[in-house]
């Protein structure tokens, strides 16, 4: 008998993986952001294992891999001001993490029912550049 071959897709998607809509891909605020600040969002959803949504973390350690300190920082700054992530708790002190949480407030971006969130207010003056 001979053994049956597998039949070997070379896409099939080995987890961790994410999935992005292509309703979020096209919307205004997604389009509006540069190649870092979508490539943080994707590991935001890649961090995201189908439980977690207000758990996420990455810290600046982390962050390193992928990018300068700063531009992290400016880039979820954004991802939270066009309603991709929220800020769930603000660490900072004492070596904690921040943890942040999946948001779709990005889908009503650009209308009146949009809720804009004031960075300053959620961020101590003490995270704030000179």
């Amino acid at each position: 008998m001979s053994k049956k071959k597998k039949n070997e897709n070379e896409f099939n998607a080995v987890p961790p993986y994410t999935q992005i809509e292509q309703k979020l891909v096209d919307s205004e605020g997604f389009k509006g952001l540069n190649a870092h600040t979508k490539w943080l969002y994707v590991e935001f959803r890649l961090r995201y294992r189908g439980k977690n949504p207000r758990d996420i973390t990455i810290t600046e350690k982390e962050a390193k891999r992928i990018m300068d300190s700063r531009t992290f920082r400016a880039d979820y700054r954004k991802l939270i001001e066009l309603g991709f992530i929220d800020l769930i708790r603000c660490g900072g002190f004492y070596n904690q993490k921040h943890i942040f949480g999946l948001s779709n407030r990005w889908r009503k971006y650009e209308t009146k029912d949009f809720v804009k969130v004031d960075i300053d207010k959620l961020f101590p003056k003490i995270f704030k550049r000179k």
